[in-house]
């Protein structure tokens, strides 16, 4: 039994056009996430992206910033 959960989720609001596009790219949506978080010097990793709404949720390994927030938005 864990202490407590082992991911977090954050939900990036986008237009469903744009949710579409992402959808069918999970892999790069992931991969170009963790680019940017790392060139930012975060330790913070996209683990995990999944369609919710008319919207995109990301699992990330940590609980994330405001900052490090914006940096997965774009």
């Amino acid at each position: 039994m864990t202490q407590g959960p082992t991911r977090h989720q954050v939900l990036i609001p986008l237009t469903l056009a744009t949710a579409k596009i992402v959808m069918a790219n999970t892999a790069l949506a992931v991969k170009s996430c963790n680019k940017s978080l790392v060139s930012a010097h975060s330790k913070l990793r996209v683990e995990l992206v999944c369609k919710a709404w008319n919207s995109v949720t990301m699992s990330t390994n940590s609980v994330t910033s405001i900052v490090k927030l914006e940096i997965m938005k774009q």
